[in-house]
């Protein structure tokens, strides 16, 4: 029975081990962050908005290239896209200081791990989670979109997406 349990407890152990080690890691704009197996990451704008500067997007099926259809601050073209069972994650980060300037209060130390807690609506993202963090000096804005049949498992790779993330110090 102990044997049957261990090769169990090690069939389980090595598909987890091959899952995740078929991530990729995404670069752009002095951060990184790891992608599961079917979902894309870009820095390329997907709005208009030059300030706060869209640092990433990310999402469990193709994103649009550009901001063509983009409604303000609003990536609508990708949030249109959003599959009911997918996940969309799309941050600006703060800087320099064209608005005025940055109050540190307003964004707390980045969490060792993400919680998507208070589900919003916010000007840009409509029905989203926000959140606020600083790293490395660096000040940004995160909201995460989900479909309205996402998955635990969705949810769950789109925190492990934000709680992989990286950013350098400038």
């Amino acid at each position: 029975m102990r044997i049957l349990a261990a090769l169990a407890a090690a069939l389980v152990l090595s598909a987890c081990a091959g899952s995740a080690g078929s991530w990729t890691t995404w670069h752009g704009r002095g951060v990184s962050v790891r992608i599961p197996p079917g979902w894309h990451a870009t820095s390329a704008r997907l709005t208009p908005v030059t300030w706060p500067v869209q640092f990433i997007a990310a999402a469990s099926y193709p994103l649009p290239r550009g901001y063509d259809g983009a409604d303000g601050c609003e990536p609508k073209a990708a949030v249109d896209r959003l599959p009911p069972g997918g996940a969309f994650l799309f941050g600006w980060e703060y800087a320099g200081a064209p608005d005025g300037p940055i109050r540190k209060s307003d964004f707390p130390p980045r969490p060792s791990l993400f919680r998507l807690a208070h589900l919003g609506r916010y000007e840009c993202l409509d029905h989203s989670y926000m959140l606020r963090f600083r790293a490395a000096g660096r000040y940004f804005q995160v909201h995460v979109l989900l479909g309205p049949r996402a998955s635990d498992r969705t949810r769950t790779l789109a925190l492990r997406v934000l709680d992989s993330l990286v950013v350098r110090q400038r």
